[in-house]
């Protein structure tokens, strides 16, 4: 799978846009502030249908002459999608076709096309707290197993139910509360053991993976041998369930909620069920945030992407498209020639402020100098 042709119209500082790319590396070089990482937005923004960069959608929408909406079409060969039409206005409406098929959900658009993004705020995912890791696990997750995606947001449409009933019952609004928090209790942990699963059996793949291409990376670059370990973590324990079986997740989450309602209504919220999950990063059994260097942890996000980027074409079974948004130059050399030569065949986006920082060996590159907005 790749892209060979990318429409853009009132995208950030890109007011009409339609360029033809190479199924190989496409390089997007300029200077800063120039619009190399709006392109990379645009590509990832029609692959889950919302940008990386935690902003709203009216915000993406070019901010003069008074545009009303945006416009994404991303032509796509050697796959079965061969078109992804995305199309937001003001009246915050998004309208979605994939080959010509307008979708009814944006959850519908999981799948269509892969991607893997690599950002300078990437780092965040092992420095920063529990809620990037899972955005981190739901999105890769809900890529190449679409159905996770809807599994999710049945899980937090019922977890938003059963918070506002523990506020209600703490409050005295009701009194006989019993039956129906155990009927909430039940629905979430069904919900919630599909989540479990899924996650804890992606991020076992991933681990092996990381492991072995940042032991790969950490020896180039630094003659040690370093051992990377992802370790999944969760309420119910791997002593207790077998995370192959839902119904085992299942029963243990509805224990766990049932035995401690007293203390859920006191705190007025779901203590129990994976929108409490993280990841635990190890490397040579000890805690990576806690003790890492930053040479350390660079390395070990590379890993992470680069381990995503296999899983997903061994689960697929289609090559996802690898976006790399100003991190090669943040590597020094060993790190950075490592990396590449990690990279596989897969289609690469890269931007940069200088051409001359990319090399990666017999592959075809193209290269865009891109300028306020414009390829020139």
């Amino acid at each position: 799978m790749y892209i060979d042709r990318i429409i853009i119209e009132n995208f950030r500082n890109y007011t009409s846009l339609d360029i033809g790319l190479s199924n190989d590396v496409n390089v997007f070089y300029g200077n800063n502030g120039q619009g190399k990482t709006n392109l990379i937005e645009a590509i990832y923004y029609n692959t889950i249908g919302k940008s990386f960069r935690n902003t709203k959608d009216a915000d993406i929408i070019t901010n003069f002459d008074n545009k009303d909406h945006f416009k994404i079409i991303t032509s796509v060969k050697n796959d079965i999608t061969e078109e992804i039409y995305i199309n937001y206005n003001k009246n915050k409406e998004k309208f979605i076709k994939v080959n010509g098929l307008y979708l009814r959900k944006l959850g519908q658009l999981m799948g269509n096309m892969l991607s893997v993004i690599f950002s300078p705020d990437d780092m965040n995912l092992i420095k920063e707290g529990p809620s990037v890791r899972r955005k981190f696990m739901d999105i890769a997750i809900s890529q190449i197993r679409p159905t996770y995606y809807f599994d999710l947001i049945k899980y937090n449409k019922i977890l938003f139910q059963k918070n506002n009933l523990l506020k209600s019952i703490k409050y005295g609004k009701i009194s006989e509360y019993d039956d129906i928090l155990s009927v909430w209790n039940a629905q979430l942990s069904e919900a919630g053991s599909s989540v479990i699963s899924a996650r804890y059996e992606f991020i076992n793949i991933i681990s092996e993976t990381a492991s072995r291409k940042n032991m790969n990376i950490s020896f180039r670059s630094s003659k040690k041998e370093e051992n990377l370990t992802l370790l999944y973590k969760t309420d119910v324990s791997c002593d207790i369930v077998d995370f192959k079986d839902k119904k085992s997740i299942e029963n243990e989450l509805l224990l766990l909620m049932n035995e401690r309602k007293a203390k859920e209504i006191e705190r007025e919220t779901a203590l129990y069920g994976p929108h409490r999950d993280d990841i635990e990063f190890r490397l040579n059994d000890c805690d990576l945030r806690k003790f890492g260097s930053q040479g350390q942890i660079r390395t070990a996000v590379l890993s992470v992407k680069l381990a995503e980027l296999e899983t997903a074409e061994k689960i697929s079974g289609r090559k996802p498209v690898l976006l790399l948004d100003d991190v090669l130059s943040e590597l020094d050399e060993d790190r950075r020639r490592a990396f590449v030569s990690n990279i596989g065949d897969v289609q690469a986006f890269i931007s940069c402020t200088d051409m001359d920082s990319v090399h990666i060996k017999d592959r075809n590159i193209r290269f865009f100098n891109i300028n306020s907005g414009h390829v020139v």
